[in-house]
């Protein structure tokens, strides 16, 4: 029983002091150990509040419940009062027609690109060079999956072939046959499908959209005007059906959101911010353009931008981040702000084998970085000045020893 009790008694000793080796091995190597630097960089700290909302505008929609329906607009373009924005077929066969006779248009414009180009030298030697410029900016739309973009690039690289064919070839009467028979054969085909297709047509100018879902009438900028945190939490779509989409009158769009009252304490009307959108590759600049009275802890904010509506233009019940406040500084690690003697705030920088110490006034608090300055120097030679001047780039120290003005580092 004894052997037993002192065997217990080793087992718990020998990992106890097997950790405390462990620490002690590691606290005098951080002592010991040469000085870690890191290298100092401009950078910006954004202070955001994150919104789950709604895009808002001032919009129309097309009334159209036809099933054979091709649109001729892309999504956030400007349109004119009355210009076609779709046309409907009153079969399939007509849209069918219509869609071979439109690729043949397309060869049409291609044929007559390489005609006009076929006699001209000089950009028949850049061809090679183009066609290969083409084929990359073909594989760079299919890689970021922009279907319009490869659209019109394949349709530019197909010309581009052709224009190399016939520049070699010298063109001639083959090139104007050709031309000749598509030329009959769209006639041909829009002949045969007279009288089987209508246009529907923009009823006011302005932006396109190619989606309806029921909140045009809902949330309107009439409505932001009074609406309360209670309404914002029973918006609802309203029953819509088009198959052709939506009109949006001016250049204004809207985003609102209920925030935790304490959130927007520092916020007010015509207040001037930047609004990062998922899906938006910039943020977008908007104004404050409404805070609503305080509801259960919680208040209506309300954003209005003026630029940017194609952006949005298809985006409804959207998360966003608004950019409260934007910090620009030089970044260096939080442990690496010291404080001397003096009471001065700063960081030891390494200048060649030499430590010195240049002060800075903070700005930021990250979780693990500090956004600073440099802090006024009482300097008489410009040297000096340079000297304890923190730039980006420079090296400070991240070290729990003690360091003073011109110390010399260990190698």
């Amino acid at each position: 029983m004894k052997n037993s009790s002192v065997i217990t008694k080793l087992l718990i000793i020998l990992p106890t002091l097997t950790v405390l080796v462990y620490f002690g091995a590691q606290t005098w190597r951080y002592f010991t150990e040469p000085a870690v630097v890191t290298t100092v960089y401009e950078y910006c700290a954004e202070q955001l509040l994150t919104l789950n909302g709604f895009v808002v505008r001032d919009e129309e929609v097309v009334a159209c419940s036809e099933p054979l329906v091709e649109l001729t607009r892309a999504e956030g373009e400007r349109v004119a009062k009355g210009r076609r924005i779709a046309t409907v077929y009153q079969s399939a066969e007509a849209l069918t027609t219509e869609q071979n006779a439109a690729a043949l248009s397309a060869q049409l414009a291609q044929l007559r690109s390489a005609k006009t180009a076929a006699n001209d030298t000089e950009a028949a030697l850049r061809l090679d060079s183009e066609i290969e410029d083409g084929i990359v900016t073909l594989r760079a739309a299919l890689a970021d999956g922009d279907y319009a973009a490869t659209e019109d690039a394949s349709s530019a690289l197909k010309t581009l072939v052709l224009r190399r064919e016939y520049a070699y070839r010298g063109g001639g009467s083959d090139l104007d046959g050709r031309i000749a028979a598509l030329e009959g054969e769209i006639a041909a085909l829009r002949a045969s499908a007279s009288g089987s297709a209508s246009a529907v047509t923009a009823p006011f100018a302005g932006t396109y959209s190619a989606v309806a879902d029921g909140y045009e009438r809902v949330l309107t900028p009439a409505a932001l005007e009074t609406m309360t945190v209670a309404d914002f939490a029973h918006v609802a779509p309203e029953p819509v059906s088009s198959t052709v989409g939506r009109m949006i009158r001016g250049e204004s769009w809207y985003y609102v959101a209920a925030v935790q009252e304490e959130a927007v304490q520092k916020l007010a009307e015509g207040q001037e911010l930047l609004l990062a959108v998922s899906g938006v590759d910039v943020p977008l600049p908007v104004t404050v353009a409404r805070l609503g009275a305080p509801d259960g802890g919680r208040r209506l904010l309300v954003l209005r931008g003026t630029a940017y509506l194609s952006s949005v233009s298809m985006l409804r019940a959207q998360s966003a981040e608004l950019i409260l406040e934007r910090i620009d500084g030089l970044r260096v690690p939080k442990n690496a702000v010291r404080i001397d003697e003096a009471g001065q705030t700063g960081v030891y920088c390494r200048l060649g084998r030499q430590v010195w110490f240049k002060p800075v006034r903070l700005l930021y608090q990250g979780e693990d970085y500090c956004l600073v300055l440099p802090d006024e120097i009482n300097a008489k030679r410009e040297s000096d000045y340079i000297l304890y001047t923190l730039r980006a780039g420079d090296e400070v120290i991240v070290s729990p020893r003690a360091m003073e003005n011109g110390k010399v580092l260990e190698q």
